[in-house]
């Protein structure tokens, strides 16, 4: 692997975690918005307690999500050292945001779903039936990104063992 194809790597890798980075952003308004509106339409202190919980969570989240992220991304960081130690590093960030977006952004999100099919099923048990294609679409979804999740993170692994193999055979 040449010098110039590790840099162009790694520009490619900073330019797609930046772009995850900032469609991420959307998802805590989603759960603000939606826990907002349930905590003002549903009945009962549990729900709004586990909404309002769900706001806090997804919030803290995006402070632990993103914490020293812009500043150590800096693009001219590739010239500061060499292309592989810059490329690791890229690889390793997108490793650790792959894992905390599910625990600090998808979990809120998950719960603040979850909660009123579950809390509208038990005030309501004659309609839980009709509610069966709802649940099977989010059932579904939820599978989906934990798959592809789990798809990307075994990438990331794979590419932070090749790179190790590369310097291990170059150092």
């Amino acid at each position: 692997m040449t010098l110039d194809k590790i840099r162009q790597k790694t520009q490619e890798l900073h330019a797609k975690t930046r772009r995850e980075v900032l469609g991420r952003m959307i998802t805590p308004w989603l759960v603000v918005g939606v826990s907002a509106y349930l905590i003002a339409h549903i009945d009962g202190a549990v729900p709004r307690a586990v909404f309002a919980f769900a706001i806090v969570w997804c919030l803290a989240g995006q402070y632990f999500l993103n914490r020293g992220m812009w500043s150590a991304m800096l693009p001219g960081d590739a010239a500061l050292s060499t292309g592989l130690e810059s490329y690791r590093r890229e690889v390793q960030r997108r490793r650790y945001l792959s894992g905390r977006f599910l625990l600090w952004t998808f979990a809120p999100l998950v719960l603040a779903l979850i909660v009123p099919v579950v809390s509208f099923g038990i005030r309501n048990p004659g309609t839980l039936l009709k509610m069966i294609p709802y649940v099977t679409l989010l059932v579904i979804w939820i599978v989906i990104i934990l798959v592809m999740k789990m798809r990307d993170r075994r990438e990331l692994e794979r590419e932070i063992n090749d790179l190790s193999d590369l310097e291990r055979t170059n150092g």
